[in-house]
C-alpha cells in the first residue's frame, strides 16, 4: 500500500517505506518483466521535408521560466526519493538546463542522479509524460563532446516518457542548391533554425552524410568512408542569399555522385543532385548516460539531440530500454537526430525492444568490454598496462570472476583463471599466472554478455551494429538501408571480447550494406596478424532471416565454428557489386564460408532474377562459396576439408 501527496510544486509523489539496495540483480526485475510486456504503440513513421518548421522557439522570458523549473527539479526528485517515495510525477511542460561541468575527472551531468539505488521490489520510477528537458549545450566542435542526463551509481531507477533535446541545432543542414564539380563544392539552403559556426577545427569527425530530398540516407556512398576520413569537409563559405558552400576535403565524394556505373548499381539512392540534402557534423554529447548502474529503465523516452547518443558503462547492467525512440524530431526539418548506442564493460547486458533509432552518425549499436593487455606476470600476480578504458571493468570485479587469456599476437588460447584481488592495475588470480605473460585477458563476466535486441526498427544508419560479446539475441528487427552491417568481431585491439553463443533470428534486412562486396550479416574471427579462426567465433545461429540487395554475398563467415545458417531468404546478393564494380567482385555466392568448421547450412533460398550470382567450383552452388573449411553439411551432404587452390581463389 502507498499514500499519494502534492507538493507545492504539483508534483504528484506515490510514497512507500524507504528501501535499502538489494543484492546484485542476476535478471530482469519484477517491474521490469512488467514493462517489457506492456503492449508498444507502433512507432511514429518517418517523415522529411526540408520546408518543415525547426521545432519549438521560445521567447526570452519562457526560457527563463524553464531555466527555473529545471534548476528545482533535481533537488525535488532527491527529496522524493530520500523519503522512499515509490514515483514521482513530473508536471507536463518545458525543463531547460545548461551544459556539464567537471570535479576533478568525473563528469557533474546538467540532470544526474547519483547514488540513488532500491531493491528489486521497490523501484523508484520518474514519471517524465509530457515533459521536454532542453540542454543548453555549446557549438564547440568535437572533441570534447556534452553530456545531457547522467545516472551514475544508481539502482532499480525507472525514468518514463521523458523528451530530451538541445536548445542548439548542433549541425548543419540543408537542401543543395548548387554542385560545383569543378571546385569541389555543394551549395545549400540552410534548413530553418540552422546557425552556422564561424570557423572549423578541420579533425576526421567534422564530416557530412548526404540524405536524399525525402530523407532517405545514400547507405551505398558510406563506401567512402573506412576510417571515417573521405566525407571530411574543409570548411564553409558563405555564398549568396543566405546559401552557403560545403568544401569538400578530398574529391570522391564529388566523383562517385557522378559516376554512370554507381547510378546503375544504386539509382536515385547512390547520386546526389539538386534538391537532395547535406548533414554536417561538427557536434557530439552522450544524451543519456547511464554509469557503474543496474537495472535502470529507459521506458518511452525520446531523444533528438544532434549525434546525441545513449552509453552505458562499468557496472551490473542489466538495463531495459523500451519503447524509445532516437532520432530527428519528427515534424521538423531536422534531418540529424540522435546517435547509436554504446554498450560496454557492464556485468549483465541490455535489453531492447521496440527501439526505433533513426540517422545515426556512427556505429548503430556496440556491444563489447575492453581486452587487459599483460606487461608482466610474478607468481599469481598480472599487471596489466594501465589503461582508462579498463578502469570500469576492474571498479566492478568481484571475487571469483573468470579471466580467459589468449596469445596477443597468435590468439591461441591459453588458459583460464578466477580473480582473487584487484588493485589498480594489478590482479591476483587462483592460478599461476607464467603461462600468461604474453596474453591478453578477456572479462567475459564484464562485456555486457545476455544482451537482447528486439523488435527494433532501425532506418537509414550510418555503419554498424557491432558485436564483440555473448550470449546475445538479434530477433524480430527490422534494418533499412544501413551504410554497414551486422558485424561480429574479435577485435584484437582495445575493445573486444569474443562473440560466441549469438543468434540473428527473424530480422528483415533491406539495402542494407549495399556497398560492393559487402554483407548484411559479417562474422570475422582473427588474431592480431590477420589470421581467420584464432581465436574462433563459436556457436552462430543464423535462422528465418530475409536479406534483400546486399552489396556483395548476404552472408560472409569466416572463422566460425559450429554455426547453423537455416531457413533464410536472400534476394539480388551481390548484384550491386557486379554492376558498380564488376572487376573487384570477391565472392559470387549468397553465403561466404573461410576458415571455418561444422557449419550447417540447410534450407535456404536465393532469389537471383538477374542472374548476377556464379556457381563455386567448390560447393556446385551460387549459394555457398567455400574456402579453408571443414565438415560443412550443405543441404545434406557432407563437405569435408575443402580448400580452395591459390590458382584458383578468385571467381573467374
Amino acid at each position: 500500500m502507498f499514500r499519494s501527496i502534492t507538493t507545492t510544486a504539483g508534483v504528484l509523489l506515490a510514497v512507500l517505506p524507504a528501501a535499502l539496495a538489494g543484492p546484485a540483480p542476476q535478471t530482469l526485475t519484477p517491474l521490469q518483466r512488467e514493462i517489457l510486456a506492456s503492449e508498444s504503440a507502433p512507432p511514429s513513421a518517418a517523415r522529411f521535408s526540408f520546408d518543415a518548421p525547426a521545432g519549438p522557439r521560445f521567447t526570452d522570458s519562457e526560457q527563463a521560466a524553464q531555466r527555473e523549473r529545471g534548476a528545482s527539479l533535481s533537488q525535488t526528485i532527491k527529496e522524493a526519493f530520500a523519503e522512499g517515495t515509490a514515483q514521482i510525477r513530473i508536471p507536463p511542460g518545458d525543463y531547460r538546463f545548461g551544459q556539464e561541468s567537471y570535479q576533478g575527472a568525473k563528469v557533474v551531468f546538467p540532470l544526474g542522479f547519483y547514488d540513488m539505488q532500491r531493491d528489486a521490489e521497490h523501484s523508484f520510477v520518474i514519471d517524465a509524460t509530457g515533459a521536454t528537458f532542453w540542454f543548453e549545450l555549446d557549438d564547440t566542435q568535437m572533441p570534447p563532446g556534452h553530456r545531457c542526463i547522467g545516472f551514475r551509481n544508481c539502482r532499480n531507477i525507472v525514468l518514463r516518457g521523458a523528451v530530451v533535446d538541445r536548445a542548439t541545432r548542433g549541425c548543419i543542414e540543408g537542401r543543395i542548391t548548387q554542385i560545383d564539380r569543378e571546385g569541389n563544392r555543394f551549395e545549400i539552403q540552410p534548413s530553418p533554425g540552422v546557425v552556422v559556426p564561424e570557423s572549423y577545427k578541420g579533425g576526421d569527425e567534422q564530416r557530412l552524410f548526404p540524405f536524399k530530398g525525402d530523407g532517405r540516407f545514400c547507405a551505398p556512398l558510406s563506401d567512402l568512408q573506412p576510417g571515417v576520413r573521405k566525407l571530411r569537409y574543409k570548411h564553409i563559405t558563405a555564398s549568396e542569399g543566405g546559401r552557403y558552400w560545403i568544401n569538400m576535403l578530398d574529391a570522391d565524394l564529388m566523383e562517385r555522385v557522378h559516376d554512370p556505373d554507381w547510378e546503375r548499381a544504386y539509382g536515385e539512392l547512390g547520386v546526389l543532385r539538386v534538391g537532395d540534402g547535406l548533414s554536417c557534423l561538427y557536434t557530439s554529447a552522450g544524451a543519456i548516460v547511464l554509469e557503474d548502474s543496474a537495472n535502470v529503465t529507459l521506458h518511452g523516452v525520446s531523444v533528438y539531440v544532434a549525434k546525441g547518443g545513449p552509453s552505458e558503462m562499468g557496472g551490473d547492467g542489466a538495463h531495459l530500454w523500451k519503447d524509445c525512440y532516437f532520432g530527428p524530431r519528427p515534424g521538423t526539418s531536422q534531418w540529424k537526430g540522435a546517435d547509436g548506442f554504446l554498450c560496454r564493460s557492464t556485468r549483465h547486458g541490455s535489453t531492447l525492444d521496440n527501439v526505433t533509432i533513426r540517422h545515426t552518425a556512427d556505429d548503430l549499436q556496440n556491444f563489447h568490454g575492453i581486452w587487459g593487455k599483460v606487461v608482466s606476470v610474478s607468481g599469481h600476480r598480472v599487471m596489466f598496462e594501465p589503461n582508462g578504458a579498463l578502469r570500469p571493468t576492474l571498479a566492478n570485479a568481484r571475487s571469483g570472476d573468470r579471466l580467459r587469456f589468449i596469445h596477443r599476437k597468435t590468439g591461441v588460447f591459453l588458459g583460464e583463471a578466477r580473480l582473487a584481488t584487484i588493485r589498480e592495475f594489478e590482479v591476483t588470480l587462483d592460478r599461476d599466472a607464467a603461462p600468461f605473460a604474453e596474453a591478453q585477458a578477456e572479462w567475459p563476466e564484464h562485456e555486457c554478455a545476455g544482451w537482447l535486441v528486439q523488435n527494433c526498427r532501425w532506418e537509414d544508419n550510418f555503419q554498424r551494429l557491432l558485436i564483440m560479446s555473448g550470449p546475445g539475441t538479434v530477433r524480430g528487427c527490422t534494418f533499412t538501408r544501413m551504410g554497414a552491417n551486422i558485424s561480429l568481431n574479435t577485435g584484437m585491439g582495445l575493445v573486444g571480447g569474443i562473440p560466441s553463443d549469438i543468434t540473428i533470428d527473424g530480422n528483415s534486412f533491406i539495402d542494407v550494406s549495399p556497398r560492393p562486396n559487402a554483407s548484411a550479416i559479417e562474422a570475422r574471427a582473427h588474431n592480431a596478424q590477420g589470421k581467420e579462426g584464432v581465436p574462433p567465433i563459436e556457436r552462430l545461429i543464423i535462422t528465418h532471416n530475409s536479406i534483400t540487395r546486399s552489396g556483395g554475398p548476404a552472408l560472409s563467415l569466416a572463422g566460425v565454428q559450429g554455426a547453423l545458417v537455416e531457413n533464410n531468404n536472400f534476394e539480388a546478393p551481390v548484384r550491386a557489386t557486379m554492376i558498380a564494380r564488376p572487376r573487384d567482385a570477391a565472392g559470387r555466392q549468397a553465403i561466404l564460408l573461410r576458415n571455418s568448421s561444422s557449419v550447417k547450412i540447410n534450407n535456404n533460398r536465393l532469389l537471383d532474377l538477374d542472374g548476377q550470382t556464379l556457381a563455386d567450383p567448390l560447393s556446385q552452388s551460387s549459394m555457398l562459396g567455400l574456402d579453408g573449411t571443414e565438415d560443412i553439411l550443405f543441404d545434406g551432404v557432407l563437405l569435408r576439408d575443402v580448400r580452395r587452390k591459390k590458382s584458383g581463389a578468385q571467381d573467374e
